[in-house]
This record gives C-alpha cells, sequence and structure tokens, in this order.
C-alpha cells in the first residue's frame, strides 16, 4: 500500500465508524420509543379499565336515584326526562370521581353523555354488566 492508500483507508474508516455510530444512536432510539410507547399503552389500558368501572358505579348510582325518587312518572330509566336526569347524574358523578382519566383519555362531555346514555340503554334493554367467567 502506497501512502495515499494509507490516508484513503484511515478517513473511510473515520466514516464508516461514524456511520456506525449514528447507525446505533438511530437504533437505541428506536428501541426507546418502542418501550415507551408499550408503557404508555399499558398505562392507557389501565386507564380504561378504571374509566369503564367508574362508568358502571355511575349508571348504577343514577338508576338507583331516578329509580327511588322519579319511578312515579311511569317513564323507564332510558327514556324521557328520567333519562336525561340519569345521564347528568351519571356523568356528574364521573366528572367528580375520575376527572384525571377522562383527561388522559381525552374523552369530551358530549362523548362522555353518549357512552352514559349507551349504558342506560343497555340496562333497559335488558343487559346486565357481566363479569368475565371462567370456562372449566
Amino acid at each position: 500500500m502506497t501512502g495515499i492508500d494509507d490516508l484513503l483507508v484511515a478517513r473511510l474508516g473515520g466514516v464508516v465508524a461514524e456511520l456506525a455510530g449514528a447507525g446505533v444512536m438511530v437504533a437505541g432510539a428506536w428501541a426507546l420509543g418502542r418501550i415507551a410507547g408499550w408503557a404508555g399503552v399499558a398505562r392507557d389500558d389501565r386507564v380504561r379499565a378504571y374509566l369503564e368501572a367508574a362508568l358502571e358505579r355511575a349508571v348504577d348510582r343514577a338508576l338507583g336515584h331516578v329509580s327511588a325518587g322519579g319511578g312515579s312518572t311511569g317513564e323507564g330509566p332510558a327514556g324521557g326526562a328520567l333519562a336525561g336526569e340519569a345521564v347528568s347524574m351519571a356523568t356528574a358523578y364521573l366528572r367528580e370521581t375520575v376527572p384525571q382519566a377522562l383527561k388522559t383519555l381525552s374523552i369530551a362531555p358530549d362523548t362522555l353523555d353518549r357512552m352514559v346514555e349507551a349504558r342506560l340503554a343497555a340496562r333497559a334493554a335488558g343487559a346486565k354488566p357481566q363479569k368475565p367467567s371462567v370456562q372449566p
């Protein structure tokens, strides 16, 4: 090898080393992003489960209050003025008890109303909240 060849190898070796270092940094950043994303998804799943449980409690409380105090109108909890009262009671309960979960999942007030209305409609149709059952 001549002096020029040695110089060329030395300079290319430095460039290759720089490119390899950059590649390792990119791979590390990608891996950290994946780990952070996975942790965020796991956290959101826990928050979502917490909100689901609170939603069931809110609907139970609202239906209990409406049936105890307003059952004389003849309207069921899924229709008319009682439904509006049950929705407002349930959403107020949720805003008081799980405000951080609502914020974390970015649930708007109208979305929360629709979630409560859907639960009330399911209850009026006879669906009870079900716990997972273990199959033998």
